[in-house]
């Protein structure tokens, strides 16, 4: 349902194609050719209705023997797309300048980028020519600028432009005549345009390359090699790179246009797969996706071949594919909650209209018109830059859930204390902080009293409720620096880092059994509880958490023998006291 509607809305955007009436009128079926007469106030016209054309039928034609047919020979150009050619086509023009004119004109070629194509100024009267090119025919020099485009003088009064062309796919013929002083303005006021534009994308290049090198993401590595893809298949198909960077290598047009396309792809879906997180949460659409991805790749190797210029059609093809795949993809992990879909789904809409309307030109189904070839680059850089957001966001969603991840293997789920696990992960780094800077540390091992009493009057929840109480209790109890955990039932751990001296943690677990007398308001019912606390110091008594957590399980066990709701610090007599479990003390293993 998508596709259709994105092809109806192409389709109703731009004015649908038939067969080239051109192709099929008999040789005769013309009236006298119409003649462009140049106004006084010229500053761009459109030469489509007056344009004539003449196909070569697979034999090249001299300049000389085009320009001696009579104009019965040649067919009015009644549509704004000829279809694919592989045939070099003639175009005649018949122009008329007046005194008043403007006496220097350009030719601009629709398309920036042509297979083939040169311009020729003929005479006014060619039945005195004589020799291969009859007098006064002029090959028009192109300009320099991204499009194709000639700058010429006629003579007052009557004149002819003839022109042979060969395009990459169909030919549109939208060609324009335009006075040489407004079009310089508009060339540059393109290149400004077209600076922008390259500006941003090599912008968010040099971005998203810092962005990898710092978090070393492969989606970031695959939105690199995607734009690196896409700025080739820009400069290609924009004419900068012909007219601009590779004027005398014309082999890259055809490299560029034909298999820059599928490499562009190729990238994308590379790109759409590391994005979306597609070969974990969709196996079977990242399939998809890698064999088109791959065919893509072929095509666009298959393109340094000799004679390639017919894959330009299957390479539409692949582009139309990775359309389809790329919004088919997103739908998929949007019904998944991956926000980061929902925002490529919501910034595909335009590159689908556009896309197929490129698609549908290149195929000749289409006019030439801005949604058919210059909105493409746009809705590229459009795209870049919402997936650069996109990126970001996906970072933040997948370390909020390697987060919440950490928090469930390093957290209490009922008090959100450090768990055993977590507790030796934070306690061991704050000892070798305190080992660094040469202060002191103190280990406490607290039991929670008359928590079975509670459990057995008033129910677990009571229970549970007051655990969390006491958790809240104890980070009040002992700041922000300390490591708190619960161990496990009634018990919980507490490391002190870095303390100015050893009497401080008997300041602290004074203050903290201060603080668990006072009443527990809990569901309307006031209850009451105490703790029992033993107290190991570092480094005088141990120097590893393992050893510490024993020695002041110990103590713990001496206060409580002594009339609970005390503290106790632990001292070598102690030891005879109480036998105590080493595996609860060890460092958990690592998985």
């Amino acid at each position: 349902m998508l596709l259709q509607a994105v092809m109806l809305l192409v389709l109703m955007m731009s004015a649908p194609m038939s067969a080239p009436a051109w192709a099929a009128a008999p040789s005769g079926a013309n009236a006298s050719p119409l003649v462009v007469l140049v106004p006084q106030d010229l500053r761009r016209q459109n030469l489509q209705n007056s344009l004539q054309v003449y196909r070569e039928n697979g034999k090249r034609l001299e300049p000389s023997a085009v320009a001696a047919l009579p104009d019965a020979r040649f067919q009015a150009v009644n549509e704004s797309n000829l279809g694919i050619s592989e045939d070099a086509l003639w175009l005649r023009v018949h122009l008329f300048r007046s005194a008043q004119s403007p006496e220097q004109l350009v030719l601009q070629l629709g398309r920036p980028v042509w297979r083939e194509a040169q311009a020729y100024l003929l005479p006014a009267d060619l039945a005195q020519a004589s020799g291969e090119r009859p007098a006064g025919i002029g090959q028009l020099d192109s300009l320099h600028s991204r499009y194709t485009a000639y700058a010429f003088q006629p003579p007052e009064g009557p004149s002819t432009l003839l022109l042979r062309v060969a395009q990459y796919g169909a030919l549109t013929p939208e060609f324009h005549l335009w006075n040489a002083g407004a079009f310089r303005q508009y060339a540059v006021d393109d290149a400004l345009l077209q600076g922008l534009f390259y500006g941003m994308v090599v912008a968010l290049l040099i971005y998203n390359a810092f962005l990898f090198l710092s978090t070393h993401d492969r989606a970031y590595f695959a939105y690199i090699l995607w734009q690196s893809a896409t700025l080739f298949y820009m400069l290609a198909i924009s004419g900068v790179g012909q007219h601009q960077l590779w004027p005398d290598t014309l082999v890259w047009n055809s490299i560029g246009l034909v298999g820059g396309l599928p490499l562009m792809c190729a990238g994308g879906l590379y790109f759409i797969r590391a994005y979306l997180l597609l070969p974990r949460h969709a196996p079977r659409t990242d399939l998809a996706l890698q064999i088109v991805q791959w065919l893509a790749i072929t095509l666009a190797v298959a393109v340094l071949l000799p004679n390639s210029e017919w894959l330009l059609v299957p390479a539409q093809l692949i582009a139309a594919a990775s359309l389809v795949l790329i919004a088919w993809a997103a739908a998929v992990r949007w019904q998944q909650r991956f926000m980061p879909a929902i925002i490529l789904l919501l910034s595909l809409f335009p590159l689908l209209i556009v896309g197929f309307a490129n698609i549908g030109r290149t195929l000749g189904w289409l006019p030439e018109t801005f949604l058919t070839s210059d909105a493409l680059q746009w809705v590229l850089v459009f795209l870049a830059l919402v997936l650069t957001y996109g990126l970001s966001v996906r970072v933040a969603q997948l370390r909020e859930r390697a987060t919440r991840l950490q928090d469930l293997l390093l957290k209490d789920p009922l008090t959100g204390l450090l768990n055993r696990n977590g507790l030796f992960d934070s306690g061991q780094r704050q000892l070798d902080r305190t080992q660094d800077s040469q202060a002191f540390a103190a280990v406490l091992w607290l039991d929670l009293d008359g928590l079975k009493r509670i459990n057995d009057q008033f129910g677990h929840a009571a229970g549970d409720a007051l655990i969390q109480a006491t958790s809240a209790r104890l980070r009040e109890a002992f700041g922000p620096d300390a490591v708190c955990a619960r161990l496990g039932g009634d018990e919980f751990a507490v490391v002190l880092p870095n303390l100015p001296s050893p009497r401080l943690a008997e300041d602290l677990a004074r203050h903290a059994l201060e603080r668990l007398r006072a009443p527990y308001a809990l569901s309307g019912r006031e209850f009451r509880a105490s703790g029992s606390i033993g107290v190991a110091l570092y480094p005088s008594h141990a120097q590893t958490l393992e050893e510490l957590l024993r020695l002041a399980d110990v103590a713990m066990y001496r206060a409580k023998a002594l009339g609970r709701d005390t503290y106790v610090v632990w001292e070598p007599d102690m030891e005879a006291d109480v036998q105590t479990s080493l595996f609860q003390f060890t460092r958990p293993a690592r998985s």
